[in-house]
Parts: structure tokens; C-alpha cells; sequence
């Protein structure tokens, strides 16, 4: 088999994986919701034994359409199957999306990309990986919160980093922002309110620390 015709095949399965996942959440009637907190949760909860396949599913499309704020689905998933549960499913949907954009960037190439993400961002990554330090500015954009991440995995895979290489460096860098984002939803159902601002100001000093430490350290280097 040429690799032309990998790559076709390829295509024709990301396509096939995507359109199944969206018609799975059509069927269930939850596409309309991802961006509902309060319905989302009701979708999974009357989901019954399918819960934790309809939390992966609304994982990876959350990624795949990153106008949808993952927060949101990461919160209902913490509140319905709780922190343990609910942070296994999330990662699980959301590593299977982002591979699914890495790889479509890699078969459908930058045209396709600059017809949905901004040639900025694209160009910003760019220049993240093309430097000594590409893989540790990747792990810091993923690290941060406020980042578009999942448009950033569709700009990922245009570099020359291995499918591998991005999973563990992006998982490793989207699991303390998500552990956080489940944790206040298994919290909330919970009604442990003063957890919850107890993690939630864990969660602002630690970005506010990290944000001056940056600051500091880039008026010194401009020293």
C-alpha cells in the first residue's frame, strides 16, 4: 500500500470515527447541550449504564469543536460519576480528541486548518516548536488556563512531533486545569461549599504565582 493511499484511508477513518461520535450525541440528544451545564448533567445522568460512554463521547467532541468551553463538560462530568470516575472518562475523551485534531492537521495539512483556526494561533505554534525549547512551550500553553487547547492540538500537528510525544506532554500539562474544573463539580454535588472555594482559591493563587513568577523573570531577561 502507497502512502497516498495510508493517508486517504487515514482520512476516511478520522471522518467515519467523527461523523459516528457526533451522531451518537445527536441520537442521545445532547449535541445542542455541551454548552448547558444544567442540561448537560440531566443528559448523563438519564443516560444510565451509557453514562461513561456518553461522557467520553461529549469529551472528545468538545475537543474536536473547540468553540465549546471544556470546562463546562469537565464540571458536569466531576458532578455526575464524581472526581475519580469523572477525571478517567474526561481524560480518556480528551486525549482521544486531541489525537483526533493532531492527526487531522498531519493528513488534511495548514490550507485546511486556516479555513477554521486563526492564522495567529497557527503561526504562534510555530514558532513555539521551531525553537530548542518547542516541546517545554507546548507543555506551558497546555499548562495555562485561558489558552484556546484544543485549537491548539490541530496546530500541533503540523510540527514534527510525534503522536506520542504530544499525548504525554499535553496530558501531563491539561491535567491539573481539568482535575480542578472536576473536583468543583464532584464538590458541588456534593454541596461541600467550603471545598470548593478552598479549591477553587488553591487554583487562583497557584496561577497568580505562576503568572508573577513569569512576569519577574522576563523583566530580568529584558534587563
Amino acid at each position: 500500500m502507497t502512502a497516498n493511499w495510508k493517508k486517504r484511508l487515514l482520512a476516511i477513518f478520522l471522518f467515519c470515527f467523527a461523523a459516528a461520535v457526533c451522531y451518537l450525541l445527536w441520537r442521545a440528544g445532547v449535541l445542542e447541550r455541551l454548552a448547558d451545564r444544567e442540561k448537560l448533567i440531566s443528559s448523563l445522568r438519564n443516560a444510565g449504564v451509557k453514562g461513561p460512554l456518553l461522557c467520553v463521547a461529549i469529551q472528545f467532541a468538545q475537543v474536536v469543536i473547540f468553540v465549546i468551553p471544556g470546562e463546562i463538560t469537565q464540571f458536569a462530568a466531576g458532578f455526575v460519576f464524581g472526581s475519580w470516575w469523572g477525571f478517567v472518562y474526561s481524560v480518556t475523551g480528551i486525549m482521544l480528541g486531541s489525537a483526533f485534531n493532531f492527526y487531522f492537521a498531519r493528513v488534511f495539512g495548514r490550507p485546511a486548518l486556516e479555513k477554521f483556526v486563526p492564522r495567529g494561533t497557527l503561526d504562534k505554534i510555530d514558532t513555539a516548536l521551531n525553537n530548542a525549547k518547542g516541546k517545554s512551550a507546548i507543555f506551558l500553553l497546555f499548562l495555562l488556563p485561558g489558552l484556546p487547547k484544543d485549537a491548539l492540538c490541530y496546530g500541533a500537528g503540523l510540527s514534527q512531533m510525534s503522536l506520542v510525544e504530544f499525548i504525554v506532554i499535553t496530558g501531563l500539562a491539561r491535567s491539573p486545569a481539568m482535575l480542578l474544573s472536576i473536583m468543583l463539580g464532584s464538590q458541588a454535588y456534593q454541596q461541600d461549599y467550603k471545598r470548593m472555594v478552598i479549591t477553587a482559591g488553591v487554583a487562583v493563587l497557584a496561577t497568580g504565582g505562576y503568572l508573577l513568577y513569569e512576569r519577574r523573570r522576563r523583566q530580568k531577561a529584558g534587563a
